[in-house]
């Protein structure tokens, strides 16, 4: 047998290594394929256009007259199976037997697979039944922990530390602390006014609205009430409105009621330096306070609901109850008050309010709403595929398929990857999944339909040419699709990681769904009710009606996609002129995207034009500093460690873990409580740099730093006790700290009756805790409500102390001689937790952090293990650190969605061109959604930053479709690879972006911010996608995409499976040598049979 020439081995090589699915052979053009020298692009087109509309004739072959048709092809081409990548003509390949059997026992499969959905549907419905968390909701916040952040386990700490049975119970009820003595919520109101508000008339109309609201007969039973140590406890505690400066309530001096000289009133109180502390808190920036000048453009009114309510106490379990009640009596009684006076108008003044109990009732509802607009996507969706697919068959198992895939991809993520959390962001997927799934129903459907213009030999040919062409589509955009997704499941935080896992989840899950079960569908469809009319759908006779032999050229879509649009795509003027409009808009949007910031606030709930924003802003930004203002607080820790958390699942954001003690610490050696006052010295002269570093507030009044010490409170206390010369007869007396066994004994011999001891044991340890619990419980007096108790319990822990621990004689229900478990300093800074950005703020956490370590290397060994953290207020500390994170976790997301997204796009096409192309369109796409963010007017904040978490897995979609469509291609030159990829290949990315873009309008028409900016988010993803994958990638693909074999990857995947089965420089080609593709010419006998007509491409 005759050995194939160099030259006729390098051609076959050469040939083409992939056909369309519609191609029968291959496409004969110009020099293999390539555009002949001295002929343009333009002008090839032109020549070719007799070609492309007799192939669009033939079922999508493209041939040029006399070609050889499939039934041509001679005996050398067609006797053996094809290898290595080479392409059988797909009406002449074996069927697939999956294919086979959904054909031949359709009835079977179709209710085979659609009862496999409707049984795990129902095993979700019997586990909700059996009171199984399969879905474990979580509307009321996102969980946005750094687990193993110290300021996140630290303030853990301090939260907990009471749980943990060690720690003594704290005196929580009515009768230890009164009732509603502390502040549960507090109700805001705000008066604007251009000019000044503070006139007479206005006062009058601020009166009028706070009347109504004292008036309201309930608010005596949620009012917060006085301490029963200040006296009468009958009424409640007043407003802290301006008017108190005209009713007497701060001084009998300061009493006009009838608002006669308001502007004298105010300077008169400003003069003196408590009521100026008071005054400030009602003054707006732009306030002014002169003598005979009185103006601010706003004002505030606070009023105070307190707990615990009678047969309450304030333990954790018992606070969302009272809370529950407290919110329900603002919303019967107080909101419609409120509300009235907003739309009305106090006079002629603008009125505002909010309140954390008013704005949660508010959001419950709300997200409510906003969830139903998924409902109208979902109509929508479903209305525009019965459009597309005229069947209401095939629309409503294709709808049925995406909706199931939710359900089931959630038994994956609850019980197979043990995930807990479902949040709104899970909720909101549906979007993203209908999107997706109708996306790959239309591949489909439009390659079912293009099918039907070839001759096939049976229906188990056609379908399974259509199966391979559309699994394969699906397949490279669910995988890319998916790796996107699942970057964002390398996130730290367990509301980005948990979303980024169950939106993987579910796209492969709808992909399965979509190759397994709507296969089924469409050969159901078309053997019962593909020839039903539209849009009555009445069965109609077939020899009456016959379908249209040309559907799917005949569709408008495709005929515009392979007509104008292409044309449009490759004139010689319009396509640079495209290119330039995607460049300018590049350029647009990337200096937008150097503009933008971090956010300072936290997490927005409403749009900047609603009235809660509104009041939040004008809190924030609106007044001048004082006293009354919510800062940071840092806490300065003794006795905790960093929470443990090693018995808690990543996936578990409900678990607290477990308090672990500070064995060291201790306060009774007189070393270690010199220190500590030492060190609370130190806080009250720190350096004017110090305290501007450490942003470490100033009292008005005072000029001294707002401390709460408890060593320096107990000397004030006990200083005053040594004076009580009836008890302590001894002169002089001294109790103050640090202790001694002298100073105890002289206290329990002072207090009998209440130790019913005379001297104490010399054996007694616990000194310092006797003299803290003789303070802390005010001499163990009968009377309740000491205001010493209130603010310094919790800042105090104690236990048991087998020893020394007894009753004390004349309160049995209180301990002495306990053990100090923990212990904390509190200290108000100037800052505002949402008012600055992470990049402000974790510098100021550093020089907290520097500080406390400064201090702990000059403390005792039993103080040595001191921290600091926030644990109130949100944990700002750690929340700028969350913000950082989000930062870094967008970009690593998009960093790590967009490379994986070339390596899938690359390996899907075989081609590194390819693949660069569609990679840069992503990056584009991507760019433009983060221009977006400053052009709307926004700051990278939290909600942002979790949007852009989709970014890259919805960005992905139309231009894999592209790709893998000029991929399929069997031309060789480029223009009409180019052609082939928009007729076979556009109307399913139009038809998938439509859908998406119509699901995502109506979440525009959301109120919570958060799902207004998904909608707008996913609007711009997808429309930027779809721009720039037709009017940039296409072009693109015209006019640089790879031609014949330039830039492919299957030479490198042949000459790596070559040398893994050991081939040789020596070794020769064939075709049938033991599987191999080659064999030793000198080891196989001179008759066996060699054939080098047909080689590995």
């Amino acid at each position: 047998m005759m050995r194939a020439t160099d030259s006729q081995v390098h051609a076959l090589e050469q040939a083409p290594t992939s056909t369309s699915l519609f191609t029968a052979s291959a496409h004969k053009t110009h020099n293999n394929g390539i555009i002949p020298l001295g002929m343009d692009n333009h002008d090839y087109v032109n020549k070719q256009h007799d070609v492309i509309s007799t192939s669009s004739q033939n079922g999508g072959v493209l041939r040029k007259e006399g070609a050889a048709t499939p039934s041509s092809v001679s005996p050398v081409e067609s006797k053996d199976a094809p290898c290595d990548g080479e392409t059988e003509d797909d009406e002449t390949k074996e069927p697939l037997a999956l294919c086979k059997f959904f054909v031949q026992r359709y009835k079977l499969a179709f209710g085979v697979t659609l009862g496999l959905h409707v049984f795990l549907l129902l095993l979700t419905g019997v586990l909700i039944a059996a009171s199984i968390d399969v879905i474990v909701l979580k509307f009321d916040g996102v969980p946005l922990q750094l687990l193993d952040h110290p300021t996140y386990l630290r303030a853990l700490a301090w939260q907990y530390k009471d749980e943990d049975s060690l720690a003594m119970g704290k005196d929580t009820d009515v009768q230890t602390i009164g009732e509603r003595s502390s502040v549960a919520d507090n109700l805001l109101l705000y008066y604007q006014y251009q000019g000044n508000v503070f006139t007479k008339e206005r006062l009058k109309e601020m009166q009028k609205v706070e009347k109504k609201l004292l008036a309201v007969p309930e608010y005596q039973k949620f009012c917060q009430l006085p301490p029963k140590s200040s006296g009468g406890r009958s009424n409640c505690v007043k407003p802290l409105s301006i008017l108190r400066f005209f009713d007497g309530s701060y001084n009998s001096s300061l009493n006009d009621s009838s608002f006669s000289d308001v502007a004298g009133t105010l300077y008169s109180a400003s003069q003196n330096p408590l009521l100026n502390q008071a005054l400030q808190f009602h003054l707006g920036k732009d306030a002014v306070v002169s003598q005979g000048e009185v103006r601010s453009s706003v004002t505030r009114t606070l009023f105070y609901l307190g707990y615990p309510l009678v047969g309450y106490d304030l333990r954790s379990e018992n606070k969302s109850t009272q809370l529950e009640k407290i919110r329900t009596f603002e919303e019967d009684h107080f909101l419609p008050i409120l509300k009235d006076a907003m739309d009305d108008g106090a006079g002629d003044m603008a009125f505002l309010f909010t309140s954390v109990q008013l704005m949660t009732a508010a959001l419950l509802k709300q997200v409510i709403f906003d969830m139903l607009l998924a409902a109208g996507s979902l109509c929508f969706i479903f209305l525009f595929m019965l459009l597309m697919t005229r069947s209401l068959f095939i629309t409503g198992f294709g709808i049925f398929s995406i909706l199931s895939s939710f359900f089931i991809a959630n038994l994956i993520y609850r019980f197979v990857c043990q995930y807990r959390y479902f949040g709104i962001f899970h909720v909101l997927s549906i979007f993203i999944i209908l999107g997706i799934g109708a996306d790959n129903v239309f591949v489909f459907i439009d390659t079912w339909r293009a099918t039907e213009h070839s001759n096939f030999p049976t229906l188990e040919h056609r379908l399974t040419a259509c199966y391979r062409r559309a699994a394969s589509a699906t397949l490279y955009t669910s995988l890319t699709t998916m790796a996107a997704f699942l970057s964002n499941a390398l996130s730290p935080l367990i509301a980005i990681q948990s979303f980024g896992l169950f939106s993987g989840i579910l796209v492969f899950v709808n992909y399965m769904s979509v190759v397994i079960f709507f296969p089924t569908v469409i050969v159901m469809n078309h053997n019962h009710f593909e020839h039903w009319t539209w849009p009555c759908f009445r069965c109609r006779d077939k020899n009456s009606q016959e379908i249209p032999a040309k559907m799917e050229n005949e569709h408008p879509i495709v005929r515009f996609f392979r007509g104008p649009f292409y044309k449009l795509l490759t004139h010689r003027i319009i396509r640079f002129a495209l290119l330039a409009v995607c460049a300018a808009l590049i350029v647009m949007f990337s200096v937008f995207a150097a503009r933008i910031e971090p956010d300072e606030q936290s997490i927005q709930y409403y749009q900047d034009n609603h009235h809660y924003s509104k009041a939040g802003d004008l809190q924030k930004y609106g007044f001048k500093p004082s006293a009354q203002d919510d800062v940071i607080e840092v806490y300065i820790v003794y006795g905790l460690k960093n929470q443990d958390l090693q018995e808690c699942s990543n996936t578990d954001f409900a678990c607290t873990g477990r308090t672990v003690w500070d064995d060291g610490f201790d306060l009774n050696p007189k070393r270690a409580q010199s220190a500590l006052v030492d060190f609370c010295a130190r806080l009250q002269n720190l350096s004017d740099a110090d305290v501007e570093r450490l942003k470490i507030r100033r009292n008005a009044v005072t000029n001294r730093l707002e401390t709460q010490c408890f060593v320096e409170r107990i000397n004030e206390y006990m200083e005053t006790e040594s004076k009580n010369t009836t008890k302590y007869p001894m002169s002089p007396s001294d109790l103050t700290l640090p202790t001694t066994e002298v100073k105890v004994n002289a206290l329990v011999h002072g207090n009998i009756d209440t130790y019913n001891l005379t001297a104490v044991s010399p054996l007694f340890y616990r000194y310092f805790e006797t003299v803290l619990g003789y303070w802390l419980h005010d001499g163990y007096k009968q009377e309740t409500g000491y205001n010493d108790f209130r603010v310094y319990s919790d800042l105090l822990g104690e236990g048991t102390d087998k020893f020394d621990t007894r009753p004390v004689a004349s309160r049995p229900d209180i301990l002495w001689g306990t053990k100090l478990l923990y212990a904390a300093v509190v200290v108000k800074t100037t800052l505002k937790f949402g008012t600055f950005s992470f990049d402000d703020g974790l510098p100021i956490v550093k020089a907290w952090d520097d500080f406390i370590q400064e201090e702990s290397n000059s403390m005792p060994s039993t103080l040595s293990g001191m921290s600091q953290c926030t644990p109130t207020g949100g944990n700002p500390w750690h929340f700028l650190n969350v913000q950082k994170e989000l930062v870094d976790t967008a970009t690593q997301g998009i960093s790590v969605g967009i490379v994986l997204a070339f390596v899938v796009i690359t390996l899907a096409t075989k081609n590194v061109i390819t693949g660069l192309l569609a990679t840069l369109n992503i990056g584009v796409v991507t760019l433009s959604v983060v221009g977006l963010i400053p052009m709307a007017g926004w700051k990278l904040g939290v909600l942002e930053s979790l949007n852009l978490s989709l970014v890259v897995g919805l960005a992905v979609d139309y231009v894999v479709h592209l790709a893998e469509g000029y991929h399929a291609s069997a031309a060789q030159d480029r223009l009409t690879r180019t052609h082939d990829m928009l007729e076979h290949v556009g109307v399913s990315v139009l038809s998938g972006a439509l859908t998406t873009l119509g699901a995502s309008v109506f979440m525009c028409a959301a109120v919570i911010l958060f799902f207004l900016q998904f909608g707008i988010f996913m609007f711009a993803t997808i429309g930027f996608s779809l721009f720039y994958s037709l009017f940039g990638f296409s072009v693109l693909m015209g006019l640089l995409g790879p031609q014949g074999q330039t830039g492919s990857l299957v030479p490198v995947f042949r000459w790596l499976r070559f040398r893994l089965r050991g081939k040789k420089s020596h070794h020769e080609h064939c075709e049938k040598c033991e599987g191999r593709g080659f064999h030793d010419a000198e080891s196989l006998p001179q008759d066996v049979g060699r054939s080098f007509e047909k080689l590995v491409v």
